[in-house]
């Protein structure tokens, strides 16, 4: 299933204003850039970065692959209008989705991304 247009974030001005305006985390796979704005109308969007660092097009379409499917099997849990941008960092290559959705869920967990009931597992 494919995420929908109107939730991805494909624009340049808009991941400036997610680097400058909001918050950072990173973790060993990934880079959670997100912004929380009372001007945002919009439900949760989604911008996903995957660098040559990472390796050719077919690790960088894979690794955007899984962040995807991660994301659409967990944004559910996510609580207020917030534009995230993932990083994926060059570790994330190498690992399983089971090892980047855990980091997912942890980076939620420690932004307060999701419901304060909503523990990661």
């Amino acid at each position: 299933m494919k995420l929908p247009r109107s939730r991805r974030i494909t624009r340049r001005a808009d991941f400036q204003r997610v680097r400058t305006s909001g918050s950072t985390y990173q973790g060993r796979f990934l880079v959670l850039g997100y912004l929380s704005d009372d001007s945002l109308s919009e439900p949760f969007r989604l911008g996903l970065i995957t660098t040559k660092r990472l390796g050719g097009a077919v690790v960088r379409n894979r690794v955007r692959r899984r962040l995807r499917a991660i994301v659409q099997r967990t944004a559910h849990r996510i609580r207020r209008p917030y534009w995230v941008v993932l990083i994926a960092r060059g570790a994330a290559a190498e690992a399983t989705s089971e090892q980047l959705e855990k980091e997912w869920k942890w980076l939620m967990h420690r932004t307060s991304l999701t419901d304060p009931d909503c523990r990661p597992e």
